[in-house]
């Protein structure tokens, strides 16, 4: 008996599933005082995620994205931002899902992980809506993060600066 238990119990990781990433971005926003908004987008976000029986409070794993794949409508603008977040060191950001909790409302789930982003970790939560559609799991999530936090100071000019908040919205479709 007891060798049974114990095979059950090792075969228990065998009912997760790895969910492959179909297409995913993360995209970025701030502001800076009488200029336009900045939204950098990457298109290449990766995942290495997993969900156990079909359950979305399961899900398990990590995002990445290379930092110089970020891209907004002015190049040059993108360039300074490679070197304020030191693109060329802190090659990747990631994001380490710790736990999915169910929220008030239809496929609304609150996602609690790790942010590490410029070789510093912090707590980072996402509100998310996580749906399952034709065998496709979708999730949109949306975060915020001060760039003071991972020790990066925002440009000025003059007495105009970028704001230090940037508010993050991930899309990702396995």
């Amino acid at each position: 008996m007891k060798k049974i238990l114990v095979g059950l119990l090792l075969t228990l990781p065998l009912f997760a599933i790895n969910l492959e990433l179909k297409s995913g971005f993360v995209a970025a926003h701030t502001e800076m005082m009488m200029d336009s908004t900045i939204n950098p987008k990457n298109d290449a976000l990766k995942a290495d995620i997993s969900i156990d029986n079909n359950d979305i409070t399961t899900i398990k794993g990590k995002f990445w994205v290379e930092m110089s794949l970020f891209k907004s409508d002015k190049s040059d603008r993108d360039e300074s931002m490679y070197k304020d977040v030191e693109a060329d060191k802190f090659k990747l950001a990631t994001y380490t899902i710790k736990s999915v909790t169910k929220a008030q409302g239809q496929n609304s789930y609150i996602i609690d992980g790790v942010m590490n982003f410029h070789g510093k970790e912090k707590q980072l939560s996402a509100k998310a809506e996580i749906s399952t559609v034709d065998g496709s799991l979708t999730i949109n999530a949306t975060s915020m993060m001060l760039m003071s936090d991972y020790g990066i100071k925002m440009p000025c000019m003059v007495f105009m600066c970028v704001r230090d908040r940037v508010d993050l919205l991930i899309k990702a479709t396995f």
